[in-house]
């Protein structure tokens, strides 16, 4: 598999979870979830594992912070409009 076929298969990730619904209490778990691993990451006497929880608990915060449903839903936002793609033909 090389760097194009991953770059399209990430595309379309995105592609779909932008299309879907979330699911109830998508964004609240991934917080909770997110706290409770750094705050492990804090209590592990391992090194390697308490990087590994810090990483992966700071990606479920920033989870839980981006997309449709995350801070923009919680502040009562109106949805951000997609940005359009400029296209100059010569």
């Amino acid at each position: 598999m090389n760097t194009s076929d991953v770059r399209e298969t990430v595309r379309d990730v995105i592609a779909y979870d932008d299309a879907r619904e979330s699911a109830p209490f998508e964004h609240e778990i991934a917080l909770l979830t997110g706290v409770g691993l750094i705050a492990c990451a804090f209590l592990t006497s391992s090194r390697t594992r308490s990087v590994l929880h810090a990483v992966v608990g700071g990606a479920l915060l920033a989870r839980s912070a981006a997309g449709r449903d995350g801070l923009r839903k919680w502040t009562r936002e109106p949805q951000a409009r997609p940005r359009s793609r400029i296209v100059v033909t010569p």
